[in-house]
């Protein structure tokens, strides 16, 4: 480079100012210089990360409707481009299903599966142009499910996650209460079966039975007011046959029901006959199935899940205990099981009324128990279903000092002190119902039954104890009446004498 400049015979000035520049241009071309590395290196290559995601709907603690559409939208970067999004959803921690793949933009909106699902949650998959991928999955989750406006499931919704629990409670009476006639076909029952309407009506007029599990059965025409005797000229309960009643059973038999009324008997029982009861006057003056004579709607047929356990919508969704009523106290109980608004024990023709063991029991020894301290909540006690579990705790639990009685032949302590003292359908005889009390204390004076109730207020009502002939005579005889079980024939006074010291 010297011996050309040096060559121009340029002044010295000039060849100065060129001889800078020259230099200057080949630093900026990256020519070599003194202490430069010419070894090559290639430039780094920038770091391609991969993307991120985050959904934002739906996040949990909802309800959808099977087939119905809903929105999901999320949030999706990279540094370069984020290229698909691949959506899927998990239900109950297992179940999958594809949603959609090679989605692009920040929402889609999902067609859910005509199906129930619960415990849901979306997953959405990003990915980017050199294929790398990150996920995100819903933060809590929602349940695909049908509901009523006041969030009720049924039974049948239940069921998904509590088969056992529903099918003990559809082994017992309290779904039956009420029955819906479908295609003129008759309810059918687990263990009974009503097989045909009062005298002169055929199914297809009937358009519910009330009833039908274990004691009796009445009708509902097409308007759906209650057939009644009064009104139609004939008998219209139907009295179920009972194997465990008398020395050889009852058959079945028809009875007159409301024989003095004159007019349509309205349906106004749903309060303890079904699920979620509205009564008109609560629901805006609207009538079950349109029917004039159903004074009120209901959410279900029959004493199920939610009647008890309350809407179970928020459980379903949020699969969380806390969303869902346990209540154990006799009170629950007591909202059916029971006649006069201030407890007293109702009676009628010799025998207490049915459904007031609520009554009852507070009018007993037991008043600090609750109901579920003897029975399991699911299970009835018809039918065997006692032997099944229905009885949870025995007498001999508690009572551990009654040892042993004096009787000859050895009875269950439900023989004397649950006498069937009681009345749905029929009596055995004058001193025998067909439904056992829960006032268990027996009174061992030589007294009958006449001494068991009073009047007050025009009202008959039973005290707190049951009297000798009915605690004795549903297996001895009354040597008065003749009338008892069949057995030794024993004046009250000899069962007084007895009583005395029954327990040693």
């Amino acid at each position: 480079m010297r011996s050309a400049l040096r060559e121009s015979h340029l002044p010295p000035h000039v060849w100065l100012r060129r001889a800078t520049a020259f230099l200057l241009t080949g630093a900026l071309v990256g020519l070599p210089g003194c202490g430069d590395d010419d070894s090559g290196d290639d430039p780094v290559t920038p770091t391609d990360n991969p993307p991120t995601i985050t959904l934002t709907a739906p996040n949990g603690g909802t309800a959808v409707l099977p087939g119905a559409m809903i929105e999901i939208t999320w949030v999706a970067n990279d540094d370069n481009a984020v290229v698909s999004i691949d959506l899927s959803y998990v239900a109950d921690g297992n179940a999958t299903g594809t949603i959609a793949s090679g989605v692009t933009g920040s929402s889609f909106n999902w067609t859910v599966p005509n199906e129930n699902l619960f415990g849901v949650r979306v997953r959405a998959v990003a990915k980017d142009a050199a294929n790398q991928t990150a996920e995100d999955l819903s933060d809590a989750i929602f349940a695909v499910v049908a509901a009523s406006a006041r969030g009720f499931v049924t039974s049948s919704v239940c069921q998904n996650c509590h088969a056992d629990n529903v099918t003990e409670v559809f082994n017992s009476g309290h779904p039956y209460k009420l029955n819906k006639v479908v295609n003129g076909q008759p309810p059918t029952y687990p263990d009974s079966d009503v097989p045909s309407p009062p005298q002169g009506f055929t199914w297809d007029e009937i358009s519910y039975v009330i009833g039908g599990y274990g004691y009796k059965a009445r009708f509902m025409d097409q308007t759906g007011n209650i057939l009644v005797t009064g009104v139609t000229g004939v008998q219209t309960q139907y009295n179920l046959p009972r194997d465990d009643l008398g020395e050889d059973g009852l058959t079945a038999a028809w009875a007159n029901y409301q024989s003095g009324d004159l007019v349509p008997k309205p349906y106004t029982c749903g309060i303890c006959h079904t699920t979620g009861w509205q009564t008109i006057a609560e629901n805006g003056g609207v009538n079950q199935d349109g029917l004039p004579g159903i004074l009120g709607t209901w959410e279900e047929t029959g004493i199920t899940c939610e009647q008890c356990h309350g809407a179970g919508l928020n459980h379903v969704t949020t699969q969380s205990a806390s969303n869902i009523s346990i209540d154990t106290e006799k009170e629950l109980c007591g909202s059916c099981h029971y006649r006069d608004t201030n407890h007293g024990i109702l009676a009628s023709g010799g025998f207490i009324k049915h459904h007031e063991q609520y009554d009852e029991i507070i009018a007993s020894d037991h008043v600090a128990l609750s109901c579920t301290s003897c029975h399991d909540s699911h299970i009835g006690t018809k039918y065997g279903n006692a032997e099944m579990g229905g009885i949870t705790v025995t007498c001999e639990s508690c009572h551990t000092d009654v040892t042993s009685n004096a009787h000859l032949v050895p009875v269950d302590c439900v023989s004397c002190h649950m006498s069937r003292a009681s009345k749905s359908a029929r009596a055995v005889h004058q001193f025998e119902g067909d439904i056992r009390t829960h006032i268990f204390e027996i009174n061992s004076d030589p007294v009958g039954k006449a001494d068991m109730f009073y009047v007050d207020d025009g009202s008959t009502f039973a005290r707190g104890f049951v009297t000798l002939d009915f605690a004795c005579y549903g297996c001895h005889t009354d040597p008065l009446t003749m009338e008892g079980g069949g057995a030794s024939q024993r004046t009250l006074a000899e069962l007084s004498a007895k009583a005395q010291g029954i327990h040693n």
